[in-house]
């Protein structure tokens, strides 16, 4: 089993997409991707394409993207898909592979699937028939653990159904929104590691929060603690190797709708330990990509600003600026930005100083 890497999971929309086609070869290798499908995503739309596009671009490193199933409903345009959401999005990946990469794609699986602790036994079918085709890893998701012993017994039932074998099995465990770090929490998830330790080998888990508030209710610029890093600092003391992950600059829950975004000129931006917030108010007669000027102005004046070398997104807020003569007023955009710059941020930075 590899060193755990930091994951990052990002929900299919396009300035998350986005960001990923931008990735640093120096910095994307030591950062696992995980997209939430969402049900926006259907044929001919333009999240399809977008999801392509960053699979291929993540692929030329050497790195598969994880794919997760959790947030789609039965209403969703892929779930009705021949053969499944997992193959029919493997066959697209698989194909612009090959089409980009030629033969330096043969052997790189199209996606790694991630899958949920009770995923009943058509999904695992499904799974044993991706890993039968093309060998690969495999993700089961906890959102409420079970005691050890059932999840060790859970963990040991999907791998014989699925026919995965030890080395490419992850676990994520899923604590979702956190706003303070409790003793209780922390003794659980070390709790729960600890069997997956056990079973599966160190930098086999993940544990995967995020404290990105769903509403931002303020223009004020602040400065928020990011809980994550210390629970998952609190969990590494008590088991040892366990990787981190987060939710990126996004809340661990989706909005409903492909277009729930706030359109006030906003910025979640990642700093040691903190996240700094920045959001414009627009009023009658203001241009979005003005206001966000003003944001990225003051941003890029900040000390904690990673200077416009750090990253794409570091780069392009430089140049976001009034002087600087780009553009931005598009939540995507805003988005992507971000989500660039806290991907170089998570990639770099050592565990002492995440």
């Amino acid at each position: 089993m590899h060193p755990a890497r930091p994951l990052v999971t990002l929900k299919c929309k396009l300035g998350e997409l986005d960001s990923l086609c931008h990735l640093r070869p120096t910095g994307d290798a030591h950062v696992r991707l995980m997209i939430e499908l969402l049900d926006s995503v259907k044929p001919g739309g333009r999240l399809l394409p977008a999801l392509v596009r960053a699979a291929v671009s993540l692929a030329s490193s050497g790195q598969t993207l994880w794919l997760d199933t959790t947030w789609l409903t039965a209403a969703s345009p892929l779930a009705g898909q021949p053969g499944g959401v997992f193959e029919y999005l493997d066959d697209m990946i698989e194909s612009a592979l090959l089409e980009e990469l030629g033969f330096m794609a043969d052997g790189l699986p199209g996606l790694v699937p991630v899958i949920a602790d009770d995923a009943p036994d058509d999904v695992l079918r499904r799974v044993r028939l991706l890993v039968e085709h093309k060998e690969r890893d495999l993700v089961i998701r906890f959102g409420r653990p079970p005691p050890a012993s059932e999840l060790v017994s859970r963990i040991r039932s999907i791998m014989r159904l699925t026919g995965t074998r030890v080395g490419r099995v992850h676990v994520v465990l899923d604590v979702g929104f956190v706003e303070e770090v409790r003793k209780p929490q922390v003794a659980t998830v070390a709790e729960v590691a600890a069997a997956v330790h056990d079973v599966l080998g160190p930098g086999s888990a993940t544990v995967l929060a995020g404290s990105i508030p769903a509403a931002r209710t303020t223009y004020a610029t602040t400065t928020r603690d990011r809980p994550e890093v210390f629970l998952w600092r609190e969990v590494r003391r008590r088991v040892g190797m366990i990787g981190y992950g987060d939710y990126g600059v996004t809340h661990p829950v989706p909005k409903s709708g492909e277009n729930a975004r706030s359109p006030y000129p906003y910025l979640c931006y990642t700093v040691p330990r903190r996240t700094v917030v920045l959001r414009r108010r627009i009023e009658k007669g203001d241009l979005p990509a003005e206001r966000f000027a003003d944001l990225a102005e003051e941003l890029v004046e900040r000390e904690d600003f990673a200077g416009p070398d750090f990253s794409w997104g570091d780069r392009e807020l430089a140049l976001c600026r009034p002087s600087g003569g780009r553009a931005a007023g598009s939540v995507s955009r805003w988005v992507s930005m971000a989500t660039s710059h806290h991907l170089e941020h998570v990639s770099r930075r050592i565990p002492a100083d995440l």
